[in-house]
C-alpha cells in the first residue's frame, strides 16, 4: 500500500497543478483577510473581450473598415469631447439656472398671499378642513354652532 501512496504522490507531482492567484484581496479591520477568486465565466469573458480587441487592429484592416474604423473614432471623440466642454462652459457662464425661475417663484409668492389673505378676512369660520368631508370647522363657542342659540331660546321662553 505504501507503494501505492508513493506513486499517487509522484503521479500529482508531475501533473502541472493550475494555480490560481486571487482576484481581489480583501483587508478587515479586525485582521481577517478574504481572497476573492475569479470564477471560469468571468475568465472566459476577460478572454472574449481580448479576442474581439485583437481583432481591432487597424493595421491589419483594408481600405474600407480602415476609413469606417477611423470616422467612428473620431465621431465619438469629438462627441464626447463637445459634451465635456459644453458642461463647462455652462457652468462657467452660468447656464445652470433654469430661464424663468424667478417668474415662477414670483407667481407662487402671489398666489400664496393671496391665499392667506382670504383665509384673513374669512376669519375663522373658513378655516382648513383636515377632515376630508367636512368643508368647515366652526369654534365651540360662536353664535352658528347652535348650543348657544338654544340655550337664549330656552331662557327667553321661561
Amino acid at each position: 500500500m505504501e507503494i501505492d501512496g508513493f506513486q499517487q504522490l509522484d503521479l500529482e507531482k508531475s501533473v502541472p497543478s493550475k494555480k490560481t492567484t486571487p482576484k481581489r484581496i480583501i483587508h478587515f479591520v479586525d485582521g481577517d483577510i478574504m481572497e476573492e477568486y475569479s470564477t471560469e465565466e468571468e475568465e472566459e469573458e476577460e478572454k472574449e473581450e481580448q479576442s474581439t480587441n485583437a481583432t481591432l487592429d487597424p493595421s491589419k484592416l483594408s481600405w474600407g473598415p480602415y476609413l469606417r474604423f477611423w470616422a467612428g473614432r473620431i465621431a465619438s471623440t469629438s462627441f464626447s469631447t463637445c459634451e465635456f466642454l459644453g458642461g463647462r462652459f455652462a457652468v462657467f457662464f452660468g447656464l445652470t439656472q433654469p430661464k424663468y425661475q424667478y417668474v415662477l417663484n414670483e407667481y407662487y409668492r402671489i398666489q400664496n398671499k393671496k391665499s392667506d389673505n382670504e383665509s384673513e378676512r374669512n376669519g375663522s369660520k373658513t378655516q382648513a378642513a383636515e377632515v376630508p368631508n367636512e368643508k368647515c370647522h366652526l369654534e365651540a363657542g360662536d353664535r352658528e354652532y347652535g348650543t348657544i342659540q338654544q340655550d337664549t331660546a330656552e331662557a327667553i321662553s321661561q
